[in-house]
């Protein structure tokens, strides 16, 4: 088995204050902290100067200066606190990264674009969510080989949190050891990832929960080659979707596997979509554990049009130790034990430690 599901033990608390009230709000437990890796070229802080140099002892005063400062293949790196903007920030040059200093606590209150000229950039270890009225939507990946690993992401308002391809076909993002949770609250069109224009990504190890409003993995229209794997997927209106839009354009070759996924809510925990039109090709769900109360009781898998399934098992519920409280580890004895491997590991946390 390819596939070592983690675990995901989140403090009590996990859906905290997310903003509806209307003002700013703190975007819920902190991210998983992130050790540095390699030194920084740039800093920002809160309490930094607008005539700042960037540099540790005279850090640049917000995010955007602090990409504005950036190199090809820098380091930019925040001190704690929250970094609140509107409109849009860019990430522009290849191979940089955006991350914590050392262990610190970084929320990120706006909209940020990776931008096709940062081909291989990183966003690491950070608290994402948007209070602007207009750009509401956290992140949208535009450019190639990007990597977003180890943050904290949620919406203000209902909106998906992040888009992958939606201007342009990107290839080879990869999304992992993220908590990403309600995002949507009403409807069916805000997801927590949303896989529109995409060619091998890799969705893997991430905790996506409590998204009423859509699904926490919608690949529509033309997202192929997507590896969906070792996620903890719980309490979305839908879980992975493979899906087309009716004119010609389909998801294909995706697969789903070894992914606990479970009470999705009035959707299908797996599911094919496509708009009256062509299905896709290729598309396999296989040893995943499923749970759900709703359609398709007890897996949850909807009518098989445009995917196979093969090998899945049906956790018995309740299937986490506690997810009430955010803590999604497996009961002992759990039926999922027939398709995972390493549950009882700890390469994530998905809250603080």
């Amino acid at each position: 088995m390819l596939c070592v599901l983690t675990v995901l033990t989140l403090a009590a608390g996990c859906a905290g204050g997310d903003g509806d009230g209307g003002g700013p709000a703190s975007a819920g437990p902190p991210a998983p902290r992130v050790h540095a890796a390699g030194p920084c070229d740039r800093y920002a802080a809160p309490h930094g100067s607008p005539r700042g140099r960037g540099t540790r002892a005279d850090p640049y005063h917000s995010l955007g200066r602090l990409l504005r400062g950036l190199r090809r293949g820098q380091v930019g790196c925040l001190m704690a606190g929250r970094y609140n903007h509107r409109g849009v920030t860019r990430m522009r040059r290849a191979g940089t990264t955006l991350r914590p200093l050392g262990r610190a606590h970084v929320t990120i209150d706006g909209a940020i674009w990776v931008l096709p000229g940062a081909k291989g950039a990183r966003i690491t270890g950070l608290s994402l969510t948007s209070h602007d009225p207009v750009y509401s939507i956290p992140l949208k990946i535009q450019a190639d080989d990007v990597s977003l690993d180890r943050n904290d992401i949620t919406a203000a308002r209902n909106i998906s949190c992040v888009l992958i391809g939606p201007d342009r076909t990107v290839s080879h993002t990869v999304v992992e050891l993220n908590r990403i949770r309600r995002c949507g609250r009403t409807g069916k069109l805000s997801h927590l990832l949303y896989v529109t224009h995409s060619r091998g990504a890799v969705i893997r190890n991430n905790l996506l929960v409590d998204n009423r409003g859509g699904w926490a993995v919608h690949l529509f229209p033309d997202a192929d080659g997507t590896l969906v794997e070792g996620n903890v997927i719980d309490s979305n209106q839908g879980g992975v979707i493979f899906a087309g839009d009716g004119n010609g354009n389909t998801s294909d070759q995706n697969v789903v596997r070894e992914n606990v996924i479970t009470n999705s809510d009035p959707r299908w925990n797996i599911e094919g979509s496509w708009s009256g039109g062509p299905q896709g090709e290729g598309n396999v769900a296989q040893r995943n554990c499923l749970y759900s109360a709703g359609p398709g009781t007890p897996s949850g898998i909807g009518f098989l049009n445009g995917f196979e399934q093969s090998d899945n098992v049906v956790a018995k519920d309740p299937a986490y130790v506690d997810r009430a409280v955010g803590d999604y580890r497996l009961r002992p004895g759990s039926t999922c034990g027939a398709v995972l491997t390493d549950v009882g590991g700890a390469k994530l946390r998905a809250g603080p430690r």
